[in-house]
Formats: structure tokens, C-alpha cells, sequence
């Protein structure tokens, strides 16, 4: 399959052909960005021969992502559906339920959204006996956030914890965790 690329601009087309390397396309609201990146996808699987398999189209929202599965699907036909043509949550979300078994959960594992996440902390304090108007959830919200987007394990936080906030988020921390795994949520 040869790609008609005469419906492209110059700057497109350079987009388009180009498949060395990382490309950046910067652009405004639009100008093609989208089209850019379906007929880059077609090329690459069309005249390229990369396999669709191979294929990985991050967007930010869903409605882009549609946008770019229809274009493709027309593009280059039934293969797109091998493609993975995704927002980047929902990338991440696939990937940890390809490989959750590893951190002893199950791939149909609940995502925990904000309140979810302050109920089971709020029940972890309250088995604890931790007086919850001393020591707020938002705390340990904040601090076990914190230390899960650095990738500290409640082990780690426990041996650096050196205030006494942060050495009573150190005996939450895992109990939370563990709780977390018991649900098969994350």
C-alpha cells in the first residue's frame, strides 16, 4: 500500500516520511496534528512494513484517541485494531493489568479515585486508634502520596521517617498498603 500523502502540506508530508529516530510536531489547535500522526502510523505500517502490533499512539483524552482509531481504520483497514491507539491512562491501566499477578493483585483490579482512597485511610486510622482529629486523613493523603510519586516503599519511608508526623504515616503507610492489596485496588 503506497499512502497518498498529495492531501498533506509540505510540513506534513516532511512529518509524515520521516521515521528515524524520535519526531516532535509542534503545532496549534487545528493544524493537522492529528492527521499527521494517523498518516505517520499508516506509513510506518503501510510502506514500512512495521508490524501494527508494533504501534503504540499515546493522546490525552479519549476523544482523540477515537479520532485517531476511525482515521487509521480507514487508513489501513482492520489491522489498526492490533494497533494500540490509546489515551495515556488508559495505557497504564492496561499495563498494569498485564502484569498486576507480579504485585499480587489480579488483572480486574478496582482503581481507587480520591474519596475511595480517603475512606480506606480513614478506616486504617480508626483501626489504629489514631485520633483522627489530631492527625487529619489529608495528612496521610499527602504524605503517602508523596512518597509513592518518588517510588518510596513504606519500608523506605519508615526508615527515613525522622519527624513524629512522618514516623506515624511510617506505621500507616504499609497497613494502608496491605488493605489496598486485600481489595485488589489500587
Amino acid at each position: 500500500m503506497t499512502l497518498d500523502l498529495i492531501a498533506l502540506n509540505p510540513a506534513q508530508r516532511d512529518a509524515v516520511t520521516t521515521t528515524e529516530g524520535p519526531l516532535l510536531v509542534l503545532a496549534g489547535a487545528g493544524s493537522g496534528k492529528t492527521r499527521v500522526l494517523t498518516y505517520r502510523v499508516a506509513n510506518l505500517v503501510g510502506d514500512r512494513g512495521v508490524p501494527p502490533h508494533r504501534i503504540l499512539a499515546i493522546t490525552f483524552t479519549n476523544k482523540a484517541a477515537g479520532e485517531m482509531r476511525e482515521r487509521l481504520a480507514k487508513l489501513v483497514g482492520p489491522t489498526s485494531r492490533a494497533m494500540w491507539v490509546m489515551t495515556f491512562h488508559a495505557f497504564c491501566v492496561r499495563m498494569l493489568r498485564r502484569e498486576a499477578e507480579l504485585m499480587g493483585y489480579t488483572s480486574s483490579f478496582s482503581i481507587y479515585d480520591e474519596d475511595d482512597r480517603k475512606r480506606m485511610l480513614a478506616s486504617v486510622i480508626a483501626s489504629m486508634d489514631i485520633d483522627a482529629k489530631r492527625f487529619p486523613v489529608s495528612t496521610f493523603v499527602s504524605r503517602i502520596s508523596s512518597a509513592k510519586n518518588e517510588l518510596v516503599s513504606p519500608e523506605v519511608y519508615a526508615a527515613t521517617a525522622a519527624t513524629p508526623p512522618a514516623k506515624l504515616t511510617a506505621k500507616v503507610f504499609p497497613v494502608y498498603q496491605q488493605r489496598l492489596l486485600e481489595a485488589d485496588a489500587m
